[in-house]
């Protein structure tokens, strides 16, 4: 097999190692109850910047879709400069909502430290609503932090968030707020975490005021793109029918850059199974969460079946007075754009709403022309649907190389509680996966539309 320079595999694997960017359209800082689907609408805190997207559904033809985002997910970023010898500080407020963090990133959108909201203290008064049995919809929701430049400490301290030291300071946030309560707007009703500078000589900079003192970017974090000119060249290797699909579907667990694109594109190496490697995802993904993902073409099936089980998960989403006991926090699958790594449509444990006897759910993935009559509701089958454009590249030999039949699945779970040992997070190698997760990875099945809809509905 033809070889490739280092630098040109983690170029390509910049994005495609990605996997989980998280992100939506921003709202404004009210903190009264508006309805997550509200329209987009000016930013009103000036350390926070609009986000990519993936809810409209239009794939990569959104420019500010990229990073494989989860659709039911919303993301702000900042980027700043703190001075030297500043003391950074952070006011913040639990948000009605699944789940909260905010994370900081190398300037490559490698992931370092995970300010997450069950490891964060409270106010004096007020209840973390993210403990497994306390109140999620008490009125006082207040914290404080840290932001503290430096190494990620074995034992880090309370309610800090450590970003990387360097020459020029430069600090690179992500905020992120999951599933907000129904009724409430996609913030879950509270306001952006507010910033306080300490400058070296004791001086206090609030408001507008930390921005300037900052140096605050007004810009979306770097979208770093694949050399198209590589990405053709793995694709013209086309060992079989289908490629970079693999004949016989699998998953595979997500560890980082280099190592994704030698499994996607099988390059040096026969097999992805056996191969160990480290957990060093990019591109701005989160901490809190871990990914499989699979390759599916339309050449080898024109519809796709999962089926599997979802981990317990406690619901919030209907504004739950105390948050459950689960497996994990949160649990999503999407179908995505390899190429562009943007996002078309995800389902997230929720909205799983049909099951059979058994417990396992089915999910039928396929372009909408293809979408069996039975791949409904009421014949308990969820939808998912691909994208029109494949993999997102639309040049002249798209369709001679299989681009437009290539799709790209994404499975997260994000904060696995200890007592479950079939997360993702438990997975060491590869072909460990379906050993560690069971019934919780979902087995891939090709089919067509005519034989799925023989199937009838229940």
């Amino acid at each position: 097999m033809e070889k490739f320079s280092q630098l040109k595999i983690g170029i390509l694997l910049t994005v495609i190692g990605s996997v989980g960017l998280s992100a939506c359209n921003s709202d404004g800082s009210d903190n009264i109850k508006t309805g997550s689907n509200q329209a987009q609408s000016e930013l009103t805190d000036c350390m926070w910047q609009d986000a990519v997207s993936s809810q409209d559904g239009t794939g990569g033809e959104n420019p500010m879709n990229y990073a494989l985002p989860d659709s039911n997910v919303s993301y702000w970023s900042s980027e700043f400069s703190v001075p030297e010898g500043a003391k950074v500080l952070i006011d913040g407020d639990y948000p009605y909502a699944r789940h909260t963090s905010l994370v900081s990133y190398t300037a490559q959108g490698e992931r370092v430290n995970s300010l997450v909201d069950v490891n964060i203290q409270p106010n004096q008064g007020v209840t973390n609503p993210f403990i497994v049995g306390n109140n999620r919809l008490n009125k006082e929701r207040g914290y404080k932090a840290e932001l503290v430049l430096g190494d990620l400490p074995t034992s880090p301290k309370e309610n800090t968030l450590y970003a990387p030291k360097t020459d020029s300071n430069d600090v690179a946030l992500i905020y992120r707020v999951y599933v907000p309560n129904k009724g409430f707007n996609v913030k879950g009703g509270v306001d952006f975490p507010r910033f306080k500078v300490q400058l070296a000589n004791g001086e206090v900079k609030t408001g507008t005021e930390v921005c300037n003192v900052l140096k605050v970017k007004k810009k979306v974090l770097d979208n770093v793109k694949s050399p198209l000119e590589l990405v053709l060249s793995l694709y013209d290797k086309q060992p079989h029918e289908g490629f970079p699909a693999q004949v016989i579907p699998t998953w595979y667990t997500a560890y980082n850059r280099v190592a994704n694109l030698r499994c996607l594109y099988k390059y040096n190496l026969d097999q992805c199974e056996g191969f160990q490697t480290e957990r060093e995802l990019n591109q701005w993904a989160t901490p809190d969460n871990e990914y499989t993902f699979s390759v599916i073409s339309r050449k080898l099936g024109k519809v796709v079946v999962l089926k599997g089980k979802v981990p317990q998960i406690a619901a919030t989403s209907g504004n739950e007075t105390t948050l459950a006991q689960g497996d994990i926090r949160y649990w999503s699958i999407c179908t995505n754009e390899l190429i562009t790594t943007a996002t078309n449509f995800c389902i997230y444990d929720e909205q799983i709403k049909q099951k059979d006897k058994d417990g396992f759910y089915t999910i039928v993935v396929s372009l909408p022309e293809d979408r069996p009559t039975n791949a409904t509701e009421q014949c308990g089958i969820t939808y998912l649907p691909l994208s029109e454009r494949g993999d997102g590249y639309t040049g002249p030999d798209a369709i001679e190389k299989g681009h437009n039949d290539v799709g790209f699945l994404i499975m997260r779970n994000l904060l696995p509680y200890p007592d479950f040992n079939q997360a993702i997070q438990n997975t060491k190698i590869w072909g460990d996966e379906k050993t560690v997760m069971g019934d919780y990875l979902p087995d891939i099945s090709y089919t067509t539309k005519a034989d799925f809809e023989a199937k009838g509905c229940p």
